[in-house]
């Protein structure tokens, strides 16, 4: 079974419900925000981590 992947910022709930309207899934599992790793941004809030969204094609 071919599937994609992503993660999405878990807070980002209107974002994740776009997805969701194509077909991605929540999976529940989540992956911690690199805070210090200046590539993804300064970070204005501490309770961000990213959650794994799944589509099956």
């Amino acid at each position: 079974m071919s599937r994609v992947q992503m993660t999405v910022i878990s807070v980002r709930d209107e974002l994740i419900a776009w997805y969701e309207r194509r077909g991605y899934r929540r999976s529940g599992i989540y992956k911690p925000f690199p805070y210090g790793d200046e590539r993804f941004g300064i970070p204005k809030r501490d309770d961000l981590r990213f959650e794994l969204l799944v589509k099956v094609l």
